[in-house]
């Protein structure tokens, strides 16, 4: 066993290997169980960077492969994100921007009163503190008593909301993610959360305010929804543009990177802050590098909706449960699309 060690520590061949032969045997408990062990999505982020990302792509590419004769049922494609109708202009230029500098920045936004909406609703309902001590509890944020820089909220309680019962169904957002993630697509995560400038006994590593790469499932996009106004204080979305594409390994790796390791890689126009209006939307491939920026001022929520091609890894939705909350027109939504939810939230 210790010459295995050895072996294992000098070749990153060996290496790669064994983590191929793990992510086999936890694919067999995945497709048997809707499971991922944890040394599979372990295995799996292995085989991410030691590929140089080829492997995610291969797997990628069956997922859609299987799925090739899957189609969304769109009536209009026009909605939040504005006219994402398959050949247009429109989606074309999200297509383009995601592909090449690995965000796009919709002109449109999310209207002001359904951000007030959801501001209130997240001022009332209780939230998860991002702080040891809290995994079990709930306490409704109040920003004159703070107990962590971040709180969470719970995707039943989210999912419950007929605002976001809205927008995971809105046409243009599923035609966008199509479009990029191919047929495979699926709902991935729900999450939004609170984010402040005045509790201070914070880790950046915890709060992803230092620079790293998403490697929760195998292959997805996030959509970013800025429910409050978000200046350069305030804790915009930083994003390394064309990062996804091209990166050296001394920053493209595994963990939290520091800003100065970024900057001494990077040209300081790629490092982007996005900063925006409340209702601002961003499409983000998160395989690039990114962070929260650490706020100085005031407070920010913000919303997250994921498609993933499948639920490999972690972070995986949990079924909710249907209650009144779920209006009749939502569910016929979700029926009428049922390969785009099925065996994750619903």
């Amino acid at each position: 066993m210790s010459a295995l060690r050895e072996t294992l520590k000098k070749s990153n061949a060996a290496r790669t290997a064994v983590a191929a032969a793990r992510f086999v045997k936890a694919y067999r408990v995945y497709a048997a169980t809707g499971e991922t062990p944890d040394y599979g999505y372990h295995s799996a982020r292995h085989l991410y960077f030691a590929t140089n990302k080829k492997f995610y792509e291969l797997y990628a590419g069956l997922e859609n492969f299987r799925s090739r004769t899957r189609k969304p049922i769109l009536t209009n494609p026009v909605g939040v994100l504005g006219d994402m109708s398959a050949g247009g202009q429109g989606l074309a230029t999200v297509m383009h921007n995601i592909r090449e500098q690995g965000y796009h920045q919709f002109s449109t936004r999310l209207k002001p009163e359904l951000c007030d909406a959801l501001i209130d609703f997240a001022r009332t309902v209780p939230s998860k503190p991002r702080i040891p001590g809290y995994e079990h509890k709930r306490v409704v944020y109040d920003r004159n008593n703070l107990v962590a820089n971040l709180y969470d909220f719970d995707p039943q309680v989210l999912l419950e909301h007929p605002i976001i019962q809205d927008l995971i169904t809105d046409e243009s957002l599923i035609a966008a993610a199509v479009e990029f993630l191919g047929p495979s697509a699926k709902l991935h995560n729900v999450a939004m959360w609170w984010s402040n400038a005045d509790f201070h006994n914070v880790s950046k590593d915890g709060a992803a305010q230092l620079y790293h790469v998403d490697m929760d499932t195998i292959r997805w996009v996030n959509f970013f929804f800025y429910l409050t106004d978000v200046g350069t204080e305030n804790g915009p979305h930083c994003y390394v543009a064309r990062s996804h594409r091209i990166a050296p390994k001394e920053v493209y790796r595994d963990g939290r990177i520091s800003d100065e390791e970024v900057a001494a890689h990077f040209k300081p126009e790629d490092m982007v802050e996005l900063t925006g209006l409340k209702g601002t939307i961003l499409m983000v491939d998160t395989t690039g590098l990114h962070k929260g920026k650490a706020l100085t001022s005031g407070e920010r929520l913000m919303m997250q909706i994921r498609f993933a091609v499948n639920y490999f890894g972690a972070g995986a939705p949990k079924k909710v449960h249907i209650n009144d909350k779920f209006s009749s027109e939502f569910l016929q939504k979700i029926e009428r699309n049922k390969a785009l939810y099925a065996g994750g939230y619903f």
